[in-house]
């Protein structure tokens, strides 16, 4: 799909849908979305989880609009595509949901799944906060065992920027390699076996680009049957991380390419974190231990152009007399710009970078925080969501901030500091 598609678009309004009845519907579907992740619910949890938000559906849409409880379960089953479009009356409905799925066809929750429930999360917690938030149910509840401020609480301290690159730079290792990283006690709880449904005959795959395993499929029998796998961030798989195999019985997969690798232009290619060329090596599951979805997902994938602004910006302000911080102060910033030390000290850039899948659910969190909460001047995204950026810099307007994506940012960054030496 297109970043177009991707983003879920900038018209006009779409972050006031996520106030009042098109929060609670958004609300709602994350209840759901949750009910089909959370591995701590049984049947019958998941099922009453599913009954709330059927009812937070129809406080949302209101009298006259019938949400059955039937068609609320049909539209969750992965066989279905479009499985929301129409469920709720235009004035109600959340931007964004036409093709949203949360299973795929093999029952397995969806990439848009995680990140549905993940982002409209944070523009609940942002809501409760200014009393914008309706309905009965709590963030408490939708919040995962594994939700960020976890992470990164588990971290604090005077090796957190170690600590955190280790999460991003190694989300799948042996278990001697995981000792060696030395993580604090609680995060070394954020790696788990290598999934099932990430597995074949004993192997798993990295993505090239993200370095996680990739989900494996096998579909069809006998002489029929046919293997894919891709990596499950969409970004890396429609950048070439995406394969297929036959499947042969006590045999190591063969991997082919399925799509053409997508080369950035000169200018991209200092920031480019798509799938780079090459087959990826099969390696045994025994002995290999994996971040949890929601870790690699929340701190790996956002934390890959993170790291890689901040290593090119700091090789091209050498000698310049300003300096970069990742993660300074325990992440006050992700990214600190600036000249001087202590007193001296002149902040010259004061970034947030985020990776959203939907823009509005964003722009909906700056508008509740009144800006960014940790006070940056501006939201830096991946270059790939630049259709982003019209709708996130209108918003940031509104809080003195800026919006630009990761090369346009560096570039600025570099003919500033630039000039300024210059003086």
């Amino acid at each position: 799909m297109t970043d177009e598609q991707d983003d879920g678009g900038n018209k006009a309004g779409e972050q006031e849908r996520l106030v009042g009845p098109g929060l609670d519907a958004a609300q709602a579907f994350a209840v759901c979305g949750d009910a089909l992740t959370n591995a701590k619910l049984d049947g019958a949890g998941r099922l009453e989880q599913i009954m709330q938000a059927q009812g937070l559906l129809m406080a949302a849409a209101g009298p006259g609009h019938a949400v059955r409880f039937g068609d609320l379960v049909d539209r969750l089953d992965g066989e279905k595509a479009g499985a929301l479009k129409g469920m709720m009356p235009d004035w109600a409905s959340p931007p964004g949901l036409d093709a949203l799925r949360f299973l795929d066809k093999d029952g397995y929750t969806t990439e848009d799944a995680y990140d549905y429930r993940y982002e409209v999360v944070q523009v609940i917690r942002a809501a409760q906060k200014i009393g914008r938030l309706r309905g009965r149910v709590t963030v408490t509840d939708l919040q995962g065992e594994y939700k960020q401020e976890t992470v990164y609480a588990s971290l604090k301290g005077n090796f957190y920027h170690v600590h955190r690159g280790n999460l991003v730079k190694h989300p799948a290792v042996t278990i001697d390699e995981l000792k060696k990283l030395r993580l604090p006690p609680p995060a070394m709880d954020f790696y788990e076996d290598i999934p099932a449904h990430m597995s074949y005959q004993g192997y798993w795959f990295r993505c090239p680009a993200c370095k996680w395993p990739m989900k494996i499929q096998v579909h069809g029998h006998g002489q029929r049957a046919q293997g894919s796998m891709q990596c499950l961030y969409p970004w890396h798989a429609e950048t070439g991380a995406s394969y297929i195999f036959t499947p042969v019985r006590g045999q190591i997969p063969v991997l082919d390419q399925a799509i053409e690798f997508r080369t950035p232009d000169a200018r991209h290619r200092p920031l480019y974190t798509g799938t780079v060329p090459g087959i990826p090596e099969a390696l045994p599951v025994e002995g290999y231990k994996a971040l949890v979805r929601d870790v690699w997902r929340y701190t790996t994938i956002p934390g890959l152009p993170e790291v890689r602004l901040y290593e090119v910006l700091r090789e091209r302000l050498e000698g310049t007399g300003a300096w970069v911080r990742l993660w300074p102060d325990n992440d006050i910033y992700d990214l600190l710009v600036a000249r001087g030390e202590q007193e001296t000290q002149q902040t010259l850039f004061a970034v947030d970078f985020k990776d959203y899948r939907w823009s509005n659910h964003l722009v909906s969190k700056l508008r509740a925080d009144g800006g960014d909460k940790g006070k940056a001047g501006w939201i830096v995204v991946p270059d790939h969501r630049k259709s982003q950026i019209p709708q996130l810099t209108e918003e940031c307007r509104r809080h003195g901030m800026k919006a630009a994506t990761a090369t346009d940012f560096l570039e600025l960054v570099v003919e500033t500091v630039t000039r300024g030496a210059a003086r």
